[in-house]
């Protein structure tokens, strides 16, 4: 096949597959790193290149094309969907190309980088990067790293430098570009002058150092609780032998993605201290590593560059080195995939030099299989409550999914079927704090004052200021308190809250529901109109301002 049609063929079939996304609005933390982000809604050089005050991560290039976005379409979701396709087609463009440079010099080499390529556009563990506005760091870090990596092979070391910068800046794990372009320079035995090398590695060490000075003397993201991560809990021996059975449910997502789902936190994937559920995995893993090393040093380059890739990809997520904020999570496999593929692809190609028509067939059966669920796939990630509903299927037994669900049938009024899930949350983990906080918010909006006002203490109780839901608890507890009559106990809390979170609307609102209460009108005006600065285009704040400024009656329920 000629290479621009196949090409133009190629990123066709990625715009028709991924189309359906362009329809999908915000979920998940999208709120928090895109309309709720003062890097993204309001940016500066300062702001970009600090961490993220919630997260702690450091991703500078992902954060300004989120800005971009907002400045061209403030929080319409569609700019952000059609820049994540338009970004995984120059991915995989960009992957097409590197594995020609890399094994592609014969017609063979050509055919097994069309097929890699054709794998990795379509398959479906993709679609968590693609799908979700925020998964855009996968696609920016791996574009950027194929990038540098094909000028690196092409002599062009400061371009290339260049590209391996953008690439962190994209995010941390692509600092695995270093050894990677070592280990395809030795598989493929055409080395770089010295001085290549000692401008990547001097580049990756300032990185790094960088890194962690920024971040607080720590890599990652501050505070790995036991919901996200359970295990950032275990000590290290029983954590990289947990994280190896971890490690093969990637694998079978590649092999058979048909059940997938946004959240595999507490308790969907079970923790062990025993030999008994840890050795298979770890014994499978480290046959599988020696297998590679057999063929690194028989440099066999397609086979070396297909394990290289996998597990480089994999290194600093894979909670292996360090916990990480995430147990499992299918973005991840975006850059580690572009080895499975290949290896597919590897696997295929010794199947069509034996039987030809049937290579071909299976081929073109797998890329629709793929295709197909790719598109059903996307449609989960339309709105919230189809992610949720989608996950609480696919992982029934993850806390998260069911107070994200829970939460969602509350927006829409369906206050049983939230508790419900609040309560199903609360049975697989019963010191979420999470949980908790959503269920006494419910049963406070359903005047259950003294059910709501013991969870709540339990959930602050299991918190701290760096917890996502702090600022709701505190404020959701004064407000239970001001229900209960204890006045003063609230505003305690509220000047707190208000002094440690200014931007936070809802306890200025809060304080002045409690100055209004009190008969303090000026104090609630004041407290109000401080509100409205903060959401100027919030028309239920509009409202209340308006009401005080004209002191009319009641303005806050009772």
């Amino acid at each position: 096949m000629n290479k621009r049609l196949f090409v133009a063929l190629l990123l066709a079939g990625i715009a028709l597959i991924y189309g359906n996304t362009l329809v999908n609005g915000f979920v998940s933390d999208d709120e928090l790193y895109i309309t709720r982000n003062a890097q993204v809604v309001d940016p500066s050089l300062h702001r970009l290149f600090t961490p993220n005050p919630v997260s702690n991560v450091f991703r500078p290039v992902t954060f300004a094309t989120f800005a971009l976005n907002w400045k061209l379409g403030g929080p319409s979701p569609v700019g952000y969907h059609l820049l994540n396709l338009l970004l995984h087609a120059g991915a995989t463009w960009l992957l097409y190309i590197l594995l020609q440079e890399l094994i592609g010099s014969t017609p063979e080499g050509k055919t097994i980088a069309l097929v890699a390529a054709l794998l990795y556009a379509v398959h479906p563990i993709h679609t968590e990067a693609v799908a979700w506005a925020v998964g855009r760091a996968e696609l920016l870090a791996a574009g950027f790293l194929f990038a540098g990596w094909i000028l690196h092979l092409r002599d062009r070391p400061f371009a290339s430098l260049a590209c391996f910068a953008l690439a962190m800046f994209s995010k941390e794990s692509a600092v695995v570009f270093f050894p990677l372009v070592i280990l395809g320079d030795y598989a493929i035995g055409k080395w770089k002058p010295r001085i290549q090398y000692a401008l990547e590695g001097g580049l990756t060490l300032l990185y790094l150092g960088s890194l962690w000075t920024i971040q607080g003397g720590k890599f990652g993201q501050t505070g790995i609780s036991l919901e996200d991560n359970p295990l950032a809990s275990l000590p290290a021996g029983w954590r990289i032998l947990n994280a190896s059975r971890v490690a093969w449910r990637y694998v079978a997502l590649q092999i058979y993605p048909a059940v997938l789902s946004s959240d595999y936190s507490f308790n969907q994937i079970p923790m062990y201290r025993d030999w008994r559920h840890t050795l298979p995995a770890a014994l499978a893993a480290a046959a599988a590593a020696g297998v590679w090393i057999w063929a690194v040093r028989k440099r066999q380059a397609g086979w070396t560059l297909a394990g290289g890739i996998y597990f480089a990809g994999f290194a600093t997520t894979a909670n292996i080195l360090v916990p990480t904020g995430t147990i499992m999570a299918e973005r991840l496999a975006y850059l580690p995939s572009a080895g499975f593929c290949l290896l597919l692809a590897l696997g295929w190609n010794w199947l069509r030099q034996r039987k030809q028509t049937l290579a071909w067939g299976l081929l073109a059966t797998l890329a629709f299989a793929f295709s197909v669920r790719t598109v059903v796939r996307n449609q989960d990630w339309k709105d919230p409550l189809a992610l949720f509903s989608s996950a609480a299927r696919a992982v029934p037994n993850s806390v998260r999914v069911h107070v994200n669900l829970g939460t969602q049938y509350e927006a829409l009024n369906q206050l049983d079927l939230a508790a419900q899930e609040y309560r199903t949350a609360l049975s697989i983990l019963p010191d979420s704090a999470e949980a908790l906080a959503a269920y006494s918010g419910l049963e406070f909006r359903r005047g259950n004052y003294a059910s709501a006002r013991p969870m709540m203490e339990k959930a602050l109780s299991l918190s701290g200021r760096n917890s996502l839901d702090y600022d709701f608890m505190v404020v959701t507890y004064s407000a239970i308190l001001i229900k209960m009559h204890q006045p003063d106990k609230a505003l305690e809390n509220l000047n707190r809250e208000i002094t440690e979170s200014p931007f936070y609307v809802q306890g200025w609102m809060t304080r002045a529901a409690l100055h209004y209460q009190q008969g303090e009108l000026a104090a609630a005006r004041a407290d109000a109109h401080k509100g409205l600065s903060l959401t100027p285009d919030d028309p239920h704040v509009q409202d209340v301002v308006r009401r005080l400024d004209a002191s009319n009656v009641p303005v806050f329920p009772h």
